[in-house]
């Protein structure tokens, strides 16, 4: 992935891919049978596996729907709104208010539609540990596939979505934590193939931004030396270019100004650190790049919305339980 001159490349994804941090949540089993349509709001990111049949998704924000198989991996990762349906003319419902409508039966499968084909699913919710600093906000596509169906499909897929349907029908003690954590597998390794497959043709956003010769080693400076006191300046005096047309080329390509990057980075590696391990505020502030741990708590009170101690404490938000 990328060649010897982009040396900068795999410690930077390599980085990113320890950056990801779930709370993750199987909250249905469904079977629906044709004619069915189901429409979800921005209610958070969203997954799914497709254990049988097939569907389409429409993303509300997209004008083409999308064909999901059995075995696919999708994830709605920024929650946007969408559309899950037997046939792309199938006219929909709300999805929140059918499943209150149709009870689960004893094997806690929620079942709805009409006498036509079946198509099963498991479906959740997922939570980006950190919020809206996690940098795979910008990273990732909205929809992130990975079908099952393709001739190169890793073999990680098939078997640990026949794992999750497994454990879904075994029944056992730790069922629910077991699926959740499997999930988060899929997900990692979603993000990865995401990673592997686009690192070296994307022509926009966050991939494009690390092939390109300048702003590739500038996002590998900001995340490898997140304690340096970076500015646009010195940061484009060491990729060799002018200051307005580095702050031009980054914010085209990754989507957003650098500085405002670097905060997203900055927040996200200071929480991971507030919870996993014995560190003072002073420390994780320095290694953060604040000067003061007032400074560093002005800025993760304004970002993250709660106190550098407040996280620690675990105040920021309990896991979701799973209701299988």
């Amino acid at each position: 992935m990328g060649s010897t001159g982009d040396s900068w490349r795999s410690p930077l994804l390599d980085d990113v891919l320890r950056g990801v941090r779930l709370r993750s949540s199987v909250l249905f089993r469904l079977e629906f049978s044709a004619p069915w349509g189901v429409s979800i709001d921005d209610r958070g990111t969203a997954f799914y596996v497709v254990a049988h049949g097939s569907c389409w998704l429409h993303m509300k924000a997209e004008h083409q729907p999308v064909r999901l198989s059995a075995g696919d991996f999708i994830v709605v990762t920024r929650g946007d709104a969408h559309i899950l349906r037997d046939r792309p003319e199938t006219a929909v419902v709300d999805f929140f208010e059918l499943v209150k409508r149709h009870a689960h039966g004893k094997d806690r499968v929620v079942r709805a539609g009409g006498e036509g084909r079946v198509t099963r699913f498991v479906c959740g919710s997922m939570q980006f540990e950190n919020g809206d600093t996690n940098p795979l906000v910008v990273i990732l596509p909205p929809l992130l596939h990975i079908k099952a169906t393709e001739r190169d499909a890793r073999p990680w897929l098939g078997l640990t979505v026949k794992h999750v349907l497994a454990e879904l029908d075994s029944g056992d003690i730790g069922m629910g934590e077991v699926v959740t954590r499997l999930v988060d597998i899929l997900f990692f390794q979603a993000v990865r193939s995401y990673f592997e497959e686009n690192a070296d043709t994307a022509q926009f956003g966050w991939l494009a931004a690390v092939r390109d010769q300048r702003i590739g080693p500038a996002l590998a400076l900001l995340h490898g030396q997140l304690d340096q006191p970076w500015t646009i300046t010195s940061l484009a005096r060491r990729v060799a270019m002018s200051r307005s047309a580095f702050a031009h080329s980054f914010t085209k390509l990754v989507g957003e100004p650098p500085i405002r990057y670097l905060t997203r980075v900055r927040i996200h590696a200071a929480a991971t650190r507030l919870r996993s391990k014995d560190e003072g505020l002073k420390a994780v502030a320095a290694a953060t790049g604040y000067e003061s741990v007032a400074a560093f708590t002005r800025a993760f009170r304004r970002e993250v919305g709660i106190t550098p101690g407040g996280y620690r404490d675990g105040r920021a938000g309990a896991s979701l339980k799973p209701r299988l």
